[in-house]
């Protein structure tokens, strides 16, 4: 049996539509109970991505029928097995004894459909180690050493992973259900109505100017980008189309036009209000705040951001490459005359959470504020046709995100029904001998290796209840334990040889991937350390006194500006190598916590500019005789 492809289409579309009505109903008006709320989210959204999913180009007439009648029985089993849980899941949480041959079936189901949605979505990566996760809780007692485990029935643990709020529709899919999807939504509204547009054109005119300006252009718009998209492969295609092209045409090469988008793009996803959905998380097993979330990941994303816009600038030092003419900059009063309405709703989102709304109530209003405000002007005024896109682009984009979710909460069922997080915890902790450095690199290690081929949020989900305890046992702080899993997780995908975001910044600037994926690693060198030195200087995630957040703040900057003047090899002036090295050691006092590595840092400075001074004044006198000896012979 085939459906007519417009009806699929048209039906599809509906159901991304419906779900984002629902998601900012409840949003406005009140939750679900969790199960309700999970339970629709991932019905609505199975649906639609089975409906709208099109057969690669190319296949033949049999293979495209074969293709269709897969797709109907996935379009009707993700439908079956999503209503039958609304139906039953109180019934079955509150009967105890043996569960119905119905009750199996349809776990069974649900368990392909997300298998399936997530192989579509995110590739064969998390789709076999989800597979790999419900292997081992069915044959556990014949894994070797402390990784066995009695073994669980797959009746047993189809019902868990269905039936409670401890497998698939867990705490990540929860989140998902409720605060992703309205931010992601007032994201898509404000794009719709020319807010990312906006973004670019205010970058453009600010930057444009400033030696390298494009790329600047391109570290700041993607900045503002990331901060409501929270994907960097996303940020990639919507800002890079943009920003990589102007870039070869100023002089940057390929390679590191699309390096810096490539940096520029993932930085979005540890910058506030979203963070790829992980503050939301966060916030969740921390139990405190999403607003205290936020603000602790203030510092490391300016630090981050700080660092790319000096490599950009020394970058464009070393190739002479000048700002852009006034006459071909948009000026900043156009800017803001055309589309500066649309930074009100960003403005009430960020005031209203900061006088103590809730994130998704915040979210809201914001929709409502920006639906209002783009009435102001013509060029922005919406209509029902965009309104419409709107909540479906949304909503579709979040297909993604709950696909990966639903996923990591089976393998975190697993982990939790099996014991064996436990288990790897003792083991972190055995390996590093109570050293938290040693259990630092090799967290950093698993996640890096784990997020090559998963999506930064799935990643982080699945290790955050293995890897946190025992770095927290290790005197870790829980929020800096949780800040360094979910910064690696997303740089991960910046991390060659599997440099995904860097292949896709690659695709649209035409040069070599790899190539392209070390630059991005050397532009974004910084984002692996600043982890580290918020776990060991905590003060820049806000915790201690108002002088020692000071005192850390400005000596991380100084630090920073050292690391790039050593890597690069510019900033104020060219350094010569002798004290290049001088300046990447001081960077790395400069970074650690305490006094007495600040007092070696400055001196480590002061030496640096010496020994500069004294080489560069040699060099000059060794040229001037020189040129006296050259003319003397003349």
């Amino acid at each position: 049996m085939k459906l007519p492809k417009d009806l699929l289409v048209t039906v599809g579309r509906g159901t991304l539509i419906l779900n984002a009505l629902i998601a900012l109903y409840t949003a406005g008006f009140g939750l679900f109970s969790a199960m309700d709320q999970r339970g629709i989210h991932w019905l609505l959204l199975s649906v639609s991505l089975f409906l709208l999913y099109k057969p690669k180009e190319g296949l033949n007439i049999i293979y495209k029928k074969i293709f269709y009648s897969m797709n109907l029985i996935f379009i009707l089993g993700a439908l079956i097995s999503g209503v039958y849980l609304l139906m039953f899941w109180e019934d079955r949480t509150l009967r105890l004894g043996v569960s119905s041959v119905w009750d199996f079936v349809m776990a069974i189901v649900m368990i392909v459909i997300v298998l399936e949605a997530t192989r579509r979505k995110t590739g064969n990566a998390l789709t076999m180690v989800t597979l790999f996760f419900l292997a081992y809780a069915i044959y556990g007692p014949y894994f070797p050493g402390i990784t066995a485990h009695s073994g669980v029935t797959l009746e047993r643990l189809s019902n868990f992973l269905y039936f409670t709020t401890e497998g698939i529709f867990g705490i990540p899919l929860g989140i998902s259900a409720t605060f992703i999807i309205v931010f992601v939504l007032f994201g898509s509204f404000l794009e719709k109505f020319g807010g990312g547009q906006w973004f670019i054109d205010i970058s453009y005119a600010l930057t444009g100017r400033f030696r390298g300006g494009p790329a600047k252009t391109a570290v700041v718009s993607s900045g503002l980008m990331g901060m409501l998209s929270g994907s960097p492969v996303a940020n990639v295609a919507t800002t890079g189309t943009f920003t990589i092209p102007l870039m070869k045409k100023v002089g940057f090469n390929g390679r590191q036009a699309g390096a810096i988008e490539a940096v520029a793009s993932t930085g979005g996803m540890i910058t506030p209000p979203i963070m790829g959905a992980g503050a939301f998380i966060m916030a969740e097993y921390l139990g405190v705040p999403y607003m205290e979330i936020a603000a602790v990941a203030i510092i490391p994303a300016f630090l981050f951001y700080v660092a790319l816009l000096l490599n950009v600038d020394s970058l464009a030092v070393k190739q002479g490459i000048v700002g852009m003419e006034k006459s071909q900059l948009p000026k900043v009063k156009d800017v803001m005359k055309t589309r500066g309405h649309l930074a009100l709703p960003l403005l009430f989102l960020i005031i209203m959470i900061l006088i103590g709304w809730s994130p998704m109530k915040a979210a809201f209003w914001s929709i409502i504020v920006s639906i209002i405000i783009a009435f102001y002007k013509t060029i922005t005024k919406p209509t029902l046709k965009s309104i419409l896109q709107a909540l479906e682009n949304g909503s579709n984009e979040v297909i993604s995100i709950a696909a990966a979710c639903a996923s990591a909460g089976i393998i975190v069922g697993v982990i939790s029904i099996s014991g064996i997080g436990a288990k790897i915890s003792f083991a972190l902790v055995d390996l590093s001998q109570g050293n938290v450095l040693l259990a630092l690199l090799l967290t950093m290690l698993i996640t890096i290796v784990l997020g090559f081929g998963m999506p930064p949020t799935a990643v982080y989900i699945i290790l955050v209840a293995i890897v946190v305890p025992p770095l927290v046992d290790l005197g870790v702080t829980p929020i800096g334990a949780h800040m360094f899993l979910f910064f690696f997780s997303t740089i991960a995908a910046l991390t060659p040889p599997v440099a995904i975001t860097a292949y896709a910044a690659a695709a649209i600037a035409k040069s070599d991937p790899n190539k392209t994926g070390i630059t991005a690693f050397r532009l974004g060198i910084l984002a692996y350390i600043i982890p580290f030195i918020f776990v060991f200087s905590p003060s820049l995630l806000l915790q201690g006194s108002t002088a020692s957040i000071v005192i850390a703040i400005f000596t991380a900057i100084l630090g920073v500006c050292c690391l790039v003047a050593g890597i690069e090899g510019y900033l104020l002036m060219r350094w010569k190598a002798i004290p290049r090295v001088f300046l990447v050691v001081t960077s790395l006092l400069l970074l650690d916590d305490g006094w007495k590595t600040d007092m070696f840092a400055i001196a480590g400075v002061i030496l640096a500019i010496l020994i500069q001074k004294v080489s560069t004044t040699s060099w000059s006198s060794g040229s001037s005789m020189l040129l006296k000896k050259y003319k003397h012979s003349d």
